[in-house]
């Protein structure tokens, strides 16, 4: 039972260690901890905090059948700057209405940081790798059960990802890996995970210039478990100020979960 946790220390004392090597090779950034719920590979400023409430709402019924009622679910997230590139992270997921069997409270840590060498020498791509993982503890008395019918009260989940700026448009593409347990994502899963956010500022004239504080964004998790959607969307960050507005998309063998997302976060 210890054993993903011993290995989960030693992966946080490697990035810890990378991490401090490759500060002199970033260039600060405004801070995002997500996209909307894929992580982000912005940082909290060391010393500060950030929070962010995001909730899911779908006001109308789709066909009958369990799993298809009007819903309203909210996530939230609070995190701090340990150091320039690792922050600490308190996660509530799945509070709402209808409760759900994989609602938790999660604590946990992410790094990101430019790629030593290619960040140096291509700074305008903004070259970046992320790392991080949280540990799900269920909240509900009905909890998730595994294979053999014993309640996943405590979980791991576990992700990787590599990003870049492409210069000119400024386009920031994201592409990774994670793995979930049953306790968050409802199964267990490995998947591949996605995003890009596109500033509006690109625009051409005055449409550009009253647009420079959003951008459009989109994330994708592939699979079939309880995250797997797509979610195209626009925020505004601007100083300290997030929000988000997107619309949840979910996975063809779902089919149940779509529903307005907003999400507001301030950092402080």
């Amino acid at each position: 039972m210890l054993g993903p946790f011993r290995t989960a220390t030693r992966v946080a004392a490697l990035v810890v260690v990378l991490s401090a090597v490759s500060s002199l090779a970033v260039r600060s950034a405004a801070a995002q901890q997500t996209i909307i719920n894929v992580p982000s590979v912005d940082q909290t400023p060391k010393g500060r905090w950030f929070f962010l409430h995001e909730s899911q709402v779908r006001a109308w019924d789709l066909n009958a059948g369990a799993g298809r009622e009007s819903f309203w679910l909210t996530t939230n997230f609070l995190t701090y700057g340990l150091t320039k590139h690792v922050e600490l992270a308190l996660t509530t997921y799945n509070i709402g209405t209808p409760s759900k069997a994989n609602s938790s409270i999660g604590l946990g840590w992410k790094t990101a940081f430019g790629i030593p060498g290619l960040a140096r020498r291509h700074p305008r791509w903004e070259p970046k790798i992320g790392f991080g993982q949280m540990v799900p503890v269920s909240i509900r008395r009905t909890r998730m059960l595994d294979s053999a019918g014993i309640p996943d009260r405590i979980g791991l989940w576990s992700y990787a990802q590599a990003s870049v700026r492409i210069p000119g448009p400024q386009t920031r593409l994201m592409v990774g890996v994670s793995n979930g347990a049953r306790n968050l994502f409802k199964q267990p899963t490995t998947h591949a995970i996605a995003s890009w956010e596109q500033p509006l500022k690109v625009l051409p004239g005055a449409l550009g210039r009253s647009l420079e504080h959003v951008n459009f964004l989109g994330e994708w998790w592939s699979g079939s478990h309880d995250f797997a959607d797509f979610v195209p969307g626009l925020n505004y960050h601007h100083n300290d100020l997030v929000v988000i507005v997107g619309y949840k998309i979910p996975n063809a063998r779902q089919g149940a979960g779509h529903g307005l997302i907003f999400e507001i976060g301030t950092t402080f």
